[in-house]
C-alpha cells in the first residue's frame, strides 16, 4: 500500500514539471524610479533616497525630483562658500554645476546688438536702429531694421525710419536725403523724386571755424547754398 502511494506522488510531480516547461515564457521585472518631494530649504543629493537640508551657500526652493545616482537636484549655488557649516559629506554635492544668465546690453539710438556679440555696433548704412536693451543671442541680431524698398537708403548710424530716403550724388560724394526731417532745421534743401519730396538739413556757415561740415560723414566736399544773402552748408543726418 505504501509503494502505490509513493508511485502516484512521483507521477503527479513529473506531470506538473512537464506542464511548466511546455508553457514557459520570458518574464521581465517592471519598476518605477522613486520620486521625492522636498520642501523649501531641502534638496535631493545624488544616490540618496531622501531629502537633506540645504547646504550653506546654496539656495533650495524645493520640488519633486527623481532618484539619480550621479546628479544632485534642487540646490543652486549662490557663491563659492568659505565655510563648512552644513556642508558635510552626507548632503554636500560632490559636483557643482554652473548657473548663468545671458548678458543684457543697452544700445543707444543708432546702434544695435550684432549676433554672437557682447558690444553694441553702429547701425550700418541703409538701415535704422532705434536702440534698446537686448539679451545676448548667438544667431540673431537685434535692434536693426532695413529701410523700406520705397525709401531704401540711409547713412550709417540712423535710428528712425523717416531718416531713410534717397541718395543725392555730388561728384564722387553722396548725400542722403530723408523723407521727413528727423531733426528739423530752419532752412532745408528739398528734392522731389516722383511724387515724394525728400530733404536735407542746413547749418549756418561759421566763417570763423576751421571745421567746415561736409555733406555727409563720408564725404570729402561741402555743399554751399545762399539764402537771403546768408551762406549755409547742406548736410544729411550723419553730420552732427
Amino acid at each position: 500500500m505504501k509503494k502505490l502511494l509513493l508511485l502516484s506522488l512521483l507521477i503527479t510531480q513529473q506531470s506538473f514539471a512537464e506542464m511548466m516547461c511546455d508553457d514557459a515564457t520570458d518574464y521581465w521585472a517592471e519598476y518605477e524610479i522613486n520620486t521625492y518631494t522636498c520642501e523649501s530649504g531641502y534638496f535631493l543629493p545624488a544616490n540618496t533616497m531622501g531629502c537633506q537640508p540645504c547646504p550653506t551657500g546654496f539656495t533650495c526652493n524645493g520640488g519633486t525630483f527623481e532618484f539619480n545616482p550621479d546628479i544632485y537636484q534642487g540646490a543652486e549655488l549662490n557663491a563659492i562658500t568659505t565655510t563648512t557649516a552644513n556642508a558635510c559629506a552626507v548632503n554636500f554635492p560632490t559636483d557643482l554645476f554652473a548657473i548663468y544668465e545671458k548678458n543684457k546690453h543697452t544700445c543707444l539710438a543708432g546702434y544695435y546688438l550684432l549676433a554672437n556679440n557682447d558690444e553694441c555696433t553702429i547701425c550700418p548704412a541703409d538701415n535704422y536702429c532705434p536702440g534698446g536693451t537686448y539679451t545676448f543671442n548667438e544667431t540673431m541680431s537685434q535692434g536693426i531694421n532695413a529701410c523700406p524698398s520705397a525709401h531704401p537708403f540711409a547713412p550709417a548710424g540712423m535710428w528712425q525710419e523717416s531718416q531713410c530716403g534717397r541718395k543725392l550724388h555730388v561728384g564722387d560724394d553722396v548725400m542722403y536725403l530723408h523723407q521727413r526731417p528727423a531733426n528739423p532745421t530752419e532752412h532745408r534743401l528739398f528734392v522731389r523724386v516722383g511724387n515724394t519730396v525728400y530733404s536735407a538739413n542746413t547749418v549756418l556757415r561759421d566763417i570763423n571755424s576751421e571745421n567746415t561740415p561736409k555733406m555727409s560723414a563720408g564725404a570729402t566736399k561741402s555743399l554751399h547754398v545762399t539764402i537771403n544773402n546768408v551762406e549755409y552748408l547742406v548736410c544729411d543726418d550723419s553730420v552732427e
